[in-house]
């Protein structure tokens, strides 16, 4: 590799000490060839440089000279110094013939150029153009018939901003011409003498046209700039650090226009930001589509679904499309930056438990969403949002997982199946609250008490399908201390009984489902303030009802 490497420096260096071998040697061929042509030419031009200097320098010797012996004379004898000053040119030309000759001579040749190039720049300026003519009489000309078709049109539409107004009837002739460049007219000018042609009152005024199209116009330039001025200052109120600009093309032409369109400056400005058309709407036709349908009202595409964000891709028949909305002569984009916030929403993630049954689901760490601090370049169209483009974007506030515990245990399925009406596994019988007041066996009691504060006449429901086999209010038995009580067989030897119910809402032998309402929470019976007595049976043996529930 290193040896390569060399190979290619020697090279390279060798190259480069040649070429500039090379390259001196052409230097050295060229001077010696050309070095007489240079010295000639040096030589020639110099000489003619110092022949002129030398006779000039000794015509103007001559001609102090002779001013100063002129002004002698005018001091001593004033009439002869007259004389001599009206003969000047004269004297010298006889005392000094050659000099005079070549000084003339120059002079001459000087005049001449300065002729000869007046005379071509005049002629250069010369071009061909179309002479207008009214009544045989000449008025203007123009470079084609094109300005005078545009300068028509332009008065035309002066003319038609008139109400009452007739279109002018000026037809002028046209004839090809040789004329100086300057004399040939531009559309306004052109629109301008037609108007004067018209004999209609006019005044010297500046229009305003938006979209090409004449809106009113104002005494000066100056009038209708700062109108402009104040409709976009008007567009920035109440808004930091925003530009504004018109979204139409907008032109000031001064000139000639009918007395009835020139306006004050606070009328013309209430007619520019005053509404313009009404809205339209359009009523969809069975195939329209929102390229058919832009074709059909003369918008674009884009514009259609911009007026109706809240419609489908797909168009509805009979549904309706707003397809132009009112808005102002002249419309106004103000462009700026702004800064909002915006929620970000948290995340939520699922842990399994295996110690819980399926279906049990609990949120162990609530979730909060977060914030973030947008900074975006935001367009508006007459105060109403464009679109935006988000510049940058700073989190304020991180969010919290939201973290959730399932349960993957299989929900009692060797210990209760149930028979044909159940599920399998039991729900919390009173809605209304999950309040224990007493647990299984705690002192010797083989239920649940569920209380709460209001709880008397909620419902109680179905803890899983089966049959009502006891619907009762027994005194005197075994039973009785219960008072108004249910008790509903599941199958496969499991049993649930409601006691110290308010009213019974099932009979025996009804077949009830899961979660279905059955009596409502009272204290009938041996009980000192409303409640559930809750139990669950097996085969007649009381066991513990929170091993049961879907959690």
């Amino acid at each position: 590799m290193q040896r390569k490497q060399n190979r290619v420096f020697a090279v390279s260096y060798y190259t480069g000490v040649q070429m500039l071998r090379l390259l001196r040697k052409i230097g050295r061929f060229l001077n010696l060839a050309l070095y007489p042509l240079f010295s000639l030419f040096r030589r020639t031009v110099g000489r003619g440089i110092r022949s002129f200097a030398v006779r000039v320098s000794e015509w103007m010797v001559a001609l102090k000279k002779e001013i100063v012996a002129v002004l002698t004379m005018m001091r001593n004898t004033p009439l002869r110094g007259a004389f001599a000053v009206l003969f000047f040119p004269a004297i010298l030309l006889k005392r000094y013939p050659n000099t005079s000759r070549r000084f003339f001579r120059l002079c001459a040749v000087l005049a001449a150029t300065a002729v000869l190039f007046f005379t071509l720049q005049y002629w250069n300026d010369i071009t061909y153009a179309v002479a207008l003519s009214i009544d045989g009489n000449t008025w203007g000309y123009v470079s084609d018939e094109a300005v005078l078709q545009d300068g028509l049109a332009m008065a035309q539409d002066r003319v038609k901003s008139a109400e009452g107004w007739e279109a002018l009837d000026a037809k002028p002739t046209m004839a090809l011409s040789m004329v100086h460049e300057s004399e040939i007219l531009n559309k306004t000018q052109v629109c301008d003498l037609l108007l004067q042609k018209s004999e209609l009152p006019l005044i010297e005024a500046c229009g305003v046209y938006v979209d090409d199209v004449l809106q009113g116009a104002v005494r000066t330039e100056s009038n209708a700039e700062a109108i402009l001025d104040s409709v976009l200052r008007d567009s920035c109120r109440g808004k930091d650090d925003v530009t504004a600009s018109f979204f139409q093309k907008v032109e000031l032409v001064e000139g000639l226009y009918p007395e009835v369109v020139v306006f004050d400056t606070i009328t013309m400005k209430e007619m520019l930001v005053s509404k313009g058309a009404q809205k339209e709407f359009y009523t969809v036709s069975e195939g329209d589509t929102y390229a058919t349908v832009a074709e059909k009202v003369g918008v674009s595409v884009w514009e259609l679904m911009r007026l109706n964000p809240e419609n489908s891709v797909v168009l509805n028949e009979g549904s309706t499309l707003l397809v132009r909305d009112s808005e102002p002569h002249l419309q106004v984009l103000v462009t700026g930056t702004i800064q909002y916030e915006v929620e970000v929403p948290f995340a939520v993630q699922r842990v399994a438990d295996a110690s819980k049954n399926k279906g049990y689901e609990r949120t162990r760490v609530k979730g909060k969403n977060g914030v973030d601090l947008i900074t975006a370049n935001v367009t508006y169209l007459d105060g109403e949002e464009l679109f935006s483009t988000i510049v940058s974007s700073t989190v304020v506030q991180e969010p919290v997982t939201q973290i959730v515990a399932y349960g993957t245990k299989e929900k009692n399925s060797k210990n209760y199946k149930g028979g044909p009406y159940a599920n399998g596994y039991f729900v919390w019988p009173v809605p209304y609250t999950k309040n224990v007041t007493q647990n299984f066996f705690q002192n010797g009691h083989g239920a649940l008490d569920i209380n709460t504060n209001g709880i008397e006449g909620k419902n109680i429901v179905a803890a899983d399908g089966g049959v009502v086999v006891i619907s009762a209010y027994r005194k005197g038995t075994s039973y009785g201390s219960y008072g108004k009580y249910i008790v509903i067989d599941h199958g496969g030897g499991y049993q649930t009984l409601y006691a110290h119910c308010q009213d019974l809402l099932v009979e025996v032998g009804d077949v009830v489902k899961q979660g279905q309402t059955i009596a409502t929470v009272g204290s009938t019976g041996r009980s000192t303030a409303p409640h559930l007595h809750f139990e669950v049976l097996i085969n007649g043996r009381r066991v513990n009802p929170m091993t049961y529930f879907q959690k």
